[in-house]
């Protein structure tokens, strides 16, 4: 039993040490599986471990998130520090709960895709070692990592993040002069913006899809110049595209998820609704079923053979804890 899931059993508070965790963010680091004479590894893959001379374990690649920083960027960060390997985040696997000394300590973690990259032995990790998820399971020092092994393997591992986004905080129709499309965003819009081209980033998306609407261009435009990728704007994904054609930005979705491509899709409030009902996540995962996705957040549906598979929701701020 984790420590969270007791915390709520006692008349007592929880012990002060415990009321500002520490947070952080690690990840399933995987490569398709090198050809080995006599080896008949069923998943095709092979996974990171990481040795820390500091603590003698073997375990996956992780550390604290930084002021400021969403702990997909995190994630991604760590992996490169620690093992050399750049990557891209695939779907999210699991939260850990424990103590570390006097502190509750949560790390989330992501499957993650190794995008090259070369081991260098650092201050924080002496050795790595790329095995097959059973052996890997066997040398692992904890167990709780190797339920995210598990959860690894029960769905698939290669998957594409077909990114749902709304568009950041704008300013207001009733203050605006000009057209509700001629809105842009606000300063706190803009900051959101900035934040979420970082979280973004970590799925790696190489196309972008807007709405023609000003709102929509400025929230794409960090990460669009970012990355270096072009934006193209799609009519339907507007407020007046979707009333003139409701099932148009349906129909992009499910043509995108058929793809199963990386791509970001950045449209509004009204628009998703039916958008995310074309794929069969109309209430998934809104905390209020009249508030699918906040300004800035964006749902992260990961797709494989043209399916969805798992999804999961993020924003550039923190919404809950």
């Amino acid at each position: 039993m984790g420590l969270l899931s007791g915390l709520g059993r006692s008349a007592d508070p929880p012990p002060e040490r415990w009321r500002v965790p520490v947070y952080a963010a690690g990840a399933v680091l995987w490569r398709p599986a090198e050809r080995r004479r006599g080896t008949g590894d069923g998943d095709g893959i092979e996974v990171a471990l990481v040795h820390r001379p500091k603590y003698d374990d073997w375990s996956l690649p992780k550390g604290k998130v930084e002021p400021g920083e969403h702990a997909a960027a995190a994630a991604v960060r760590e992996v490169g520090e620690e093992t050399g390997f750049a990557c891209v985040l695939g779907r999210e696997l699991g939260v850990q709960s424990y103590a570390v000394g006097e502190r509750l300590k949560l790390v989330r973690y992501w499957a993650a895709e190794a995008r090259g990259g070369r081991f260098t032995a650092n201050r924080e990790v002496d050795r790595i070692a790329w095995l097959p998820p059973g052996d890997a399971a066997t040398l692992m020092s904890y167990s709780r990592d190797g339920r995210l092994l598990e959860s690894l393997g029960s769905l698939p591992h290669a998957t594409a993040p077909v990114i749902v986004l709304r568009h950041c905080g704008a300013v207001a129709r009733t203050s605006h002069q000009d057209g509700d499309a001629d809105r842009p965003l606000t300063v706190t819009g803009r900051v959101q913006a900035d934040m979420v081209g970082g979280v973004l980033a970590a799925y790696g998306p190489t196309v972008v899809l807007s709405s023609p609407s000003l709102r929509c261009l400025e929230t794409v435009d960090p990460y669009c110049r970012r990355e270096e990728v072009a934006v193209e704007v799609v009519p339907a994904l507007s407020e007046e595209g979707h009333a003139e054609r409701p099932d148009a930005a349906a129909e992009l979705l499910r043509v995108l998820v058929a793809e199963s491509a990386p791509v970001i899709v950045c449209t509004h409030r009204p628009v998703l609704p039916s958008m995310l009902g074309a794929v069969g996540q109309a209430g998934q995962p809104g905390r209020d079923p009249h508030e699918l996705l906040l300004p800035g957040e964006f749902l992260a549906l990961h797709t494989a053979k043209g399916a969805v598979v798992a999804a999961d929701r993020h924003a550039p701020y923190p919404t809950e804890r």
